[in-house]
């Protein structure tokens, strides 16, 4: 079979504007969840197995530097392999990112981070368990989509 690219975002960011996308990765892969890669209307959600393939490379040629990371599997070891790929006007975008953290108590709390690194919402509460966590972060994500604005 040949090889497909399935998302390919390539631009020049500010170091601030990167370390967002490789907190969004880190979260991501430290949930077990999939990654979701984003570049504005373009976006691929993929699921690395627990153990991928992990690669590092710094390069120097013709007076340019690179930093390359890679992971890689095969897709019989995704739960998921390249799961969505959008493009187009029905795709849902997100501009935030929920995250999963240890407090210094060592409690585990859930918050919701806009992409510019602005915290716009958090559990309020620590959890005994990364898993109940997630079970609240979820619990909010389903039931309040829609959810109506009251003035008091």
């Amino acid at each position: 079979m040949a090889d497909e690219t399935l998302f390919e975002s390539e631009r020049r960011r500010s170091r601030t504007d990167i370390a967002a996308v490789f907190r969004s990765l880190a979260t991501a892969l430290e949930n077990d969840g999939p990654v979701t890669l984003e570049d504005g209307p373009e976006s691929v959600q993929v699921d690395p197995p627990e153990s991928p393939l992990f690669e590092i490379e710094v390069e120097r040629e013709s007076g340019e530097m690179s930093l390359e990371l890679e992971l890689e599997w095969g897709e019989n070891e995704s739960s998921t392999a390249a799961s969505t790929v959008a493009g187009n006007d029905d795709a849902v975008h997100s501009l935030g990112r929920f995250e999963i953290f240890r407090d210094r108590a060592s409690e585990w709390r859930w918050r919701l981070v806009h992409r510019n690194g602005n915290i716009i919402a958090t559990s309020g509460e620590g959890y005994t368990s990364k898993q109940n966590a997630l079970k609240g972060m979820r619990s909010v994500m389903k039931n309040a989509p829609d959810a109506e604005v009251v003035s008091k």
